[in-house]
């Protein structure tokens, strides 16, 4: 299920070629290549398998848009008369109308279903923790079961509605929900749940009761899965028992208000939040829901209604003993029936219209079913998702990374653009990806720039001349004027195996150039590639609540660069990034992670190790070298690899062609271990307290990082205007081990994490080094 709204572009399909051709032209590239940004950028995902393709057509009703292919226009008849005969109870419980067309695919069967690209391009996540943009969007299969049918579709509905009612409206206000406002799955699943279920049925009541006695040690804001929306749908029942319907809508709306479910629901009901619990697990556990549910008939119409809440507290009112004619003035009630049809009559009679309508005695017209079409299906583009995040980029410092998704309503076809800027604007990276997910072969295409500019170098920039075999002074300013710039087409297919296992591969052009502005009479530095990456990626993760995931997601990359200029120029590269995350006991989630990587060749690349990525306080590994000046040749910068963290030493410890690296993580979510009342601000809300340890090194050559020559027992002194010049090599452990603790939370929308670490190198611990940096995972 997805949503849409706000930003949408009434583009049609046809010319999504357009535009991407356009930009294509315009030199647009890709921000994360080459692993350029390290571990937090890595991306995985899983994949949707198409057997057969499906021509849409469509349908309009009073408030709703069905889509529906072959063999399904009885489906999608009957889901038009299910969802508008729901919608005036729907929107009457919850206080709400939405303002846009809600848009409803309709699948002939689970199995069809599972071919649905929906979700695949952004994440889809209706708790408020992951923005996204794409709106009002329901897909649901047909099962031949009618009633289980129409409990999905109005289940669906309703919980689309709640979620546009909480994070809807302007992007300002979607972007200002999103930040603020999380709210337990419970909540979500279970106002959707208790709309579309049977709560007066008694074996329902009972799965409640079962659910709520099986979970009595838990934390219902823990809760996930089938137990959460049990759960949440007792809660929404109780509270419409015993408080009454309409303080549903009430508490809905003031959540939106004041951010916090908890204290919405203490302020409309007038009663703290633990008491209310506390007699909520009363009410199922000692079956008071056996008698609370009788109806009592009304004596003037023997018609039943629902017994009114808080009935043992409501005053009874004192009848007086009327006369003929009299009227009691303080106890007269108007016929809202009556009132209603008169008014309606008004109205019809000053617009010359019948009034041959039926009134509820809800106070609304009951509007007429009225279904348009079949119409052709107009696949329409919508901007799916915009993201901004600061990155502390390797070479070019701070700066911020912007990202904007655009896709058609399905995501059979996607338009990534990026752009990451510095304060120096001619530092930067531009990007555009496309991306057809029509058939069961993937495809797209993926154009990438890079551009760095390099003034003047300090003790905060020498240590890219290290694997360039010049080891330059700290105290060193060096002022010079060079601008590299990387270029690279590529193409690619993606074959899925499973939803999980897909293999890639990516024909691509790339280009490098060192260009000396402060002299222009050098000639510029340039080389063509002809190469190929082949990936295979395994992606099985879930998220288990905010910010923190289970599973396993796992890749095996290989790159091949051929140099048109000469084969000298030739390299190759292979990574392995695995990663597993397992709850433990309670909320402890134990995160590990492997990397390794080597590359081969005639001019084979350097992967750089130690310290922490997008850190915000990097400290450089400083040298004793003695050698002053710039390398004739910068290009192999732009091939740099960063491995990720290895917490405890300073950036730049390590540097080899092959590295091997392993980070473990005990992660101890605060929200999930203790009540949500006590936490009132976001940053509390996503509070995780963790303890680490990282074992990493890196090497040269085909010996493995127990060879003597490799960048930790290896250096290299003297040179430039010392004439004496000297390899100095001694036999530390290769292995440096780092450990310690830290803590991860959300601040402005932002994930930042502080980690305070030691560093064993050679069985001699470190002082400890306190790392600020942002980012999600390791």
């Amino acid at each position: 299920m997805e949503i849409y709204k706000g930003m949408e572009n009434m583009f049609t399909l046809r010319r999504i070629s357009t535009v991407a051709c356009l930009m294509l032209a315009l030199g647009m590239s890709r921000v994360s290549a080459q692993s350029y940004f390290s571990s937090t950028q890595e991306e995985f995902g899983k994949s949707r398998i198409q057997y057969k393709r499906f021509e849409w057509l469509t349908i309009r009703s009073n408030n709703f848009e069905f889509n529906y292919y072959r063999s399904g226009d009885k489906i999608a008849q009957n889901a038009a008369k299910i969802a508008e005969g729901e919608y005036d109870r729907i929107t009457e419980l919850l206080g709400y109308t939405p303002f846009t067309t809600m848009k409803i695919f309709l699948y002939n069967s689970p199995k069809e279903l599972e071919q649905s690209n929906i979700g695949l391009t952004a994440p889809i996540d209706l708790d408020g923790s992951i923005l996204n943009l794409a709106k009002s969007r329901v897909q649901i299969a047909y099962t031949g079961n009618e009633e289980q049918f129409k409990q999905e579709l109005v289940q669906q509905i309703a919980r689309l509605f709640v979620y546009d009612m909480l994070y809807g409206g302007s992007l300002k206000e979607v972007l200002q929900s999103s930040l603020l406002l999380t709210v337990p799955e419970w909540y979500m699943a279970g106002i959707s749940a208790y709309i579309s279920g049977d709560n007066e049925n008694l074996l329902m009541l009972d799965r409640m009761r079962t659910a709520i006695l099986k979970n009595k040690d838990k934390k219902i804001e823990t809760l996930q899965g089938k137990d959460a929306e049990i759960i949440g749908q007792s809660i929404w029942n109780y509270i419409a028992v015993r408080y009454g319907k309409d303080n549903i809508s009430n508490i809905l709306n003031l959540t939106r208000i004041i951010r916090t479910e908890e204290s919405s629901i203490t302020s409309t009901l007038g009663i703290s939040y633990n008491r209310f619990i506390k007699e909520w697990r009363e009410y199922y556990a000692n079956n008071q829901y056996a008698t609370s549910e009788e109806k009592v008939q009304d004596t003037n119409t023997s018609k039943p209604t629902e017994t009114k809440p808080n009935s043992s507290l409501a005053e009874t009112k004192q009848k007086l003993e009327l006369k003929p004619g009299e009227v009691d003035t303080d106890n007269y009630e108007f016929d809202a029936e009556n009132i209603i049809k008169s008014l309606a009559a008004e109205t019809a009679k000053a617009k010359g219209e019948t009034t041959d309508k039926t009134i509820p005695k809800s106070g609304r017209f009951k509007e007429i079913l009225k279904i348009k079409g079949p119409l052709a299906y107009e696949n329409i583009v919508i901007a799916n998702d915009v993201k901004s995040e600061f990155l502390t980029d390797p070479v070019r410092r701070m700066g911020m990374k912007n990202t904007l998704v655009m896709n058609d309503l399905l995501e059979n076809h996607s338009i990534k653009l990026g752009l990451f800027i510095t304060p120096i604007l001619r530092n930067h990276d531009v990007q555009l990806s496309y991306n057809n997910n029509v058939r069961r072969v993937d495809w797209g295409l993926d154009i990438q720039r890079r551009s760095i500019a390099l003034n003047e170098l300090d003790n905060r920039s020498l240590y890219l001349f290290r694997p360039l075999n010049i080891n330059t002074p700290q105290a060193t300013v060096l002022s010079i004027d060079r601008r590299l710039y990387y270029n690279r087409f590529s193409a690619f297919a993606s074959y899925p195996f499973s939803q999980y296992l897909k293999a890639v591969i990516s024909p691509n052009i790339t280009s490098t150039s060192d260009i000396d502005i402060a002299d222009l009479g050098r000639k510029n530095l340039q080389s063509i590639y002809l190469g190929f990456r082949g990936e295979i990626v395994y992606d099985n993760t879930t998220p288990l609540f905010s910010k923190v995931l289970v599973g396993t997601r796992a890749k095996i990359r290989l790159d091949r660069s051929y140099s048109f200029k000469s084969s000298s120029e030739n390299f190759s590269r292979m990574v392995i990034d695995a990663r597993h995350y397992r709850k433990l006991f309670g909320s402890v989630i134990l995160a590990g992670r492997l990397s390794y990587s080597r590359s081969l060749g005639n001019a084979p690349k350097v992967t750089i190790l130690g310290g922490v990525e997008n850190s915000i306080n990097r400290t450089i590994e400083a040298t004793n070298g003695q050698a002053i000046g710039v390398p004739r040749d910068l290009r192999d910068i732009l091939f740099y690899d960063f491995a990720g963290n290895l917490r405890g030493f300073n950036f730049a410890k390590l540097f080899g062609t092959s590295h091997l690296l392993t980070n473990l993580e005990l992660r101890l979510p605060l929200a999930q271990s203790v009540s949500k009342g006590s936490l009132t601000s976001n940053f509390l809300r996503n509070l995780q307290f963790v303890g680490f340890t990282d074992i990493g090194t890196a090497w040269y050559g085909n010996k493995g990082p127990f060879n003597r020559q490799n960048s930790l027992n290896t250096e290299i002194v003297g040179g430039g205007q010392n004439p004496f010049r000297a390899t100095v090599t001694n036999f530390k452990n290769p292995f440096l081990v780092g450990y310690g603790v830290g803590v991860r939370t959300t601040i402005l929308g932002y994930f930042v994490k502080a980690d305070y670490a030691w560093g064993l190198e050679d069985k001699e611990v470190n002082p400890p080094k306190l790392y600020l940096s942002l980012g999600y995972d390791f």
